[in-house]
């Protein structure tokens, strides 16, 4: 039971790091920032590894997927002031709702 409970914790982790090196993407603007930002994917995919070992990858990819999407659209959204359209949601949407299909075609 603990392990799946650090696998999950694994998974929100990837999570996290992921949206830091998306942001980082979009704010790097010297060497240093970007040596940070390939640390941090470095990070994340070592939490991604480990949260598969025990997690379905399919899960722990639909869940880092939509994470990834939907938080990127929050960060462009609450940090950077962009005005999200309609046809962004809708794709995004598009994108979670396929990933989910994926793993539901997989079980």
């Amino acid at each position: 039971m603990f392990s799946a409970n650090k696998e999950w914790a694994f998974v929100i982790l990837t999570c996290f790091f992921e949206l830091c090196w998306v942001f980082g993407f979009t704010t790097a603007s010297q060497w240093w920032h970007w040596v940070i930002v390939i640390l941090i994917i470095i990070i994340d995919f070592t939490f991604l590894t480990n949260a598969c070992k025990t997690i379905p990858t399919g899960t722990v990819y639909a869940i880092f997927s939509g994470v990834g999407a939907i938080g990127s659209l929050v960060i462009d959204m609450v940090v950077f002031g962009k005005e999200i359209k309609l046809i962004e949601i809708l794709f995004v949407a598009l994108i979670i709702i396929g990933v989910v299909q994926l793993k539901r075609a997989d079980s």
